[in-house]
Parts: structure tokens; C-alpha cells; sequence
């Protein structure tokens, strides 16, 4: 595997660059960088030929003493959370020993500067608790960057392509689960079936669910866990075993005994068959309990990008005010005598209150993700 650096990268290292080379295995070549970024020490690795792009940040000085091991894992790590085969990173893309060169030509560099930029302009989602930054690799391999060939490329796309040319087989192969997820209402019906692979995060899932209810992703949220099955007919739910939180005021919260973490730093294989029940909650002030089922793991799932299968029910507008304020709100509109009717429908438009479109929730998660 080669890392053809830039001067600062050789300077932060520590390295003398080996004379440039011709790679045995032209898919092993990356560039990199690095950077202070926010006052943190920032790796960005660029492959050679798809432009796929690997963020490291908050690098220590334990990561640079194990810098060949760290990196390596660091990719493969980016490459299988965005749904690629393990065995066909590791054999394709980090087989041989590391060594260093110099960067190849003024254009490459030209592009690494252009990927950098691009990068930078995402870093209000980084996540300071984590050398890898997943959130960042994806924003910028979905972009468009002109590769080696001078052709406009996705790098997750190009990268995807090179693989499969040169293994033989598809690039993509990763577990999945599908889930049921229904949400708690009073006399309606609203769930949706997906399947999700499982290296996605908790807050990935939270994206998800956001997209396949029509939320508009407005408010805090957090996944319950439970030993025992907790009853779908009481109005609070009890205490949890374990709590993903999406915010730090979350932990002032927390009770004597409470297991809590973040759910962007937990992935669903980690915990999702570890409990007998879930509940995702969304907008603790109205309180949307969604019932998470696990109904069947798939051993092969060749999709980047998590899909709807089928639902039911449309979706309260936010901000109506609960179930509560649902069921009055279901009162106004169904009466054509209400003089608030037209005025309630105006405003639940403007919440984005729609009918379930499994088209719709596909093409955008499809957007998002893939």
C-alpha cells in the first residue's frame, strides 16, 4: 500500500519519502494530507484512481506511532460502513506494506486541494470523539470530482466499478436487517417495513425513520432499550436499560444505574439483538413512541442504501401537539363545519403533512444515501 504525502504530512510524520514507483497493485495507491483543522490534527487520504476519500481527525500521537495499522483499519472501517465486501477491500485496496512517497504531479495535487476544500465546508458534522468521520467521507464521495481519466466521477460510484472490474464480483455485500416500526397513535394505523444494513449507525437510523415517517427532523430524539416488552397501551413509558441520546444535556438526565451513549457512535449490529425491545423517540415534548421490530436479518444485502419495502397511515404533522393534539386536530379536519377546517389544513401543509409514498421514501433515501 503507498501513501503518496504532501510535504506537511511527511513534516507531521516524520517520514522520508522513497523515491516514486510504479505500484505492483495500482489499487493500493492513495494520496494524503494534513492539516489543522479546528485545532486538530486532520488526515484526509484520497484514492488514486475511484478519488474516495478517508477523513481521520483528532490524530494523537498514538495513532501516528501506529500510524501503518491505524490507517488501514481506519479505511477498510469507512469502506464497510458505506456497505462495501470486507474481504474485497482487504484483498483489492490495503494488501502490501505501507511506504511513502512523494505526491505524483501538480494535478493530482490540484485535485487533493479541491477534496480537502470540499471537506472542510462539512465540518460542522464532524465528531470530535472520533477519528473516523464517516459523515464527512460521505458527503464527499457522493460528490463530483474529475478524475485521472479527465471524466467527472462520484468516487463511491468509481470506486465501485474499479472493484468489481478487478474482483469479479460485486463490490457490495453487507448484513441487513429488515425492521417493522410502528407509531404509537390512538385509533390510526402508521408503521413502515424496512431493511436497513446493519453497520449504520443509530443516528443513521434516525435519518432513516425521519425520512420513511415524512418528519422534518426538528427536534431531539433518542432510542430505549428494554429486557422485557413494554406495554403499547401505556402513555409513558418505563425506565429504560439502555439509551442512545442525540445531545449532551441528555446525560444531565440520566438515572442511577441508566447505561447512556450517543447514538452516532453506536451501529446497529453492536446492540440491536441484545434487547427484546426497542423505542425510538422523537420530540420528547410531543413524544412520538415509534415500536422498533426485528423481523428477519439477511445475510446478503447488495444495496448501498437502505430501502421501504411497505407502510400504512400517514404521519401527524409536527409540532400538533402529540396524540392528544392529534386526535383534535383529526376532529377539525374531518369536519367539514369547523371553522378552523381550512386554517388547520393550510397550516398541516405547511408542516409537510402528506400521505405515506413509498416511491417518494425510497428516492430520497436513496438521495441521502446511496
Amino acid at each position: 500500500m503507498l501513501i503518496q504525502s504532501t510535504k506537511a504530512l511527511q513534516k507531521y510524520l516524520k517520514v522520508d519519502p522513497e523515491p516514486k514507483q510504479e505500484l505492483a497493485f495500482p489499487l493500493t495507491g492513495w494520496h494524503a494530507h494534513f492539516k489543522k483543522i479546528d485545532r486538530k490534527n486532520t488526515i484526509i487520504l484520497v484514492h488514486d484512481i475511484s478519488l474516495y476519500t478517508v477523513v481521520l481527525y483528532g490524530v494523537k500521537a498514538k495513532d501516528v506511532k501506529n500510524f501503518e495499522q491505524v490507517v488501514k483499519q481506519t479505511i477498510k472501517d469507512a469502506l464497510i460502513a458505506d456497505g462495501f465486501d470486507e474481504q474485497v477491500v482487504q484483498t483489492e485496496l490495503l494488501a502490501g506494506d505501507l511506504s511513502y512517497t512523494s505526491t505524483k504531479n501538480r494535478k493530482t495535487v490540484s485535485t487533493l486541494n479541491q477534496i480537502v476544500l470540499e471537506m472542510e465546508f462539512f465540518m460542522d458534522e464532524a465528531d470530535s470523539e472520533s477519528l473516523l468521520q464517516p459523515s464527512l467521507s460521505r458527503r464527499v464521495n457522493r460528490g463530483l470530482y474529475k478524475s485521472i481519466s479527465g471524466e467527472y466521477v462520484k468516487p463511491i460510484e468509481e470506486l465501485q466499478h474499479v472493484l468489481e472490474r478487478k474482483a469479479g464480483k460485486k463490490a457490495f455485500q453487507q448484513p441487513a436487517v429488515q425492521l417493522k416500526v410502528t407509531l404509537k397513535l390512538e385509533g390510526q394505523q402508521v408503521w413502515r417495513r424496512l431493511v436497513i444494513p446493519i453497520n449504520r449507525t443509530f443516528a443513521d437510523l434516525h435519518d432513516i425513520l425521519q425520512i420513511a415517517f415524512n418528519w422534518t427532523n426538528s427536534h431531539l430524539y433518542e432510542f430505549n432499550f428494554y429486557q422485557q416488552q413494554p406495554s403499547y397501551t401505556d402513555y409513558y413509558l418505563p425506565d429504560a436499560n439502555y439509551t442512545l441520546v442525540s445531545h449532551p444535556e441528555a446525560f444531565a438526565y440520566r438515572k442511577d444505574g441508566q447505561e447512556m451513549e450517543y447514538a452516532h457512535q453506536i451501529v446497529l449490529r453492536d446492540v440491536l439483538n441484545q434487547y427484546k425491545s426497542i423505542v425510538y423517540m422523537y420530540d420528547l415534548g410531543d413524544d412520538w413512541q415509534h415500536f422498533i421490530e426485528v423481523e428477519e436479518w439477511i445475510d446478503n444485502y447488495d444495496a448501498r442504501y437502505p430501502v421501504c419495502l411497505n407502510g400504512e397511515g400517514t404521519t401527524p404533522p409536527e409540532n400538533v401537539g402529540g396524540i392528544p393534539g392529534y386526535s383534535n386536530f383529526l376532529e377539525v379536519i374531518q369536519s367539514k363545519d369547523d371553522s378552523e377546517r381550512e386554517w388547520m389544513l393550510n397550516w398541516a401543509e405547511s408542516m409537510g403533512y402528506q400521505p405515506f409514498d413509498k416511491d417518494l421514501i425510497n428516492e430520497q433515501l436513496s438521495k441521502i444515501f446511496n
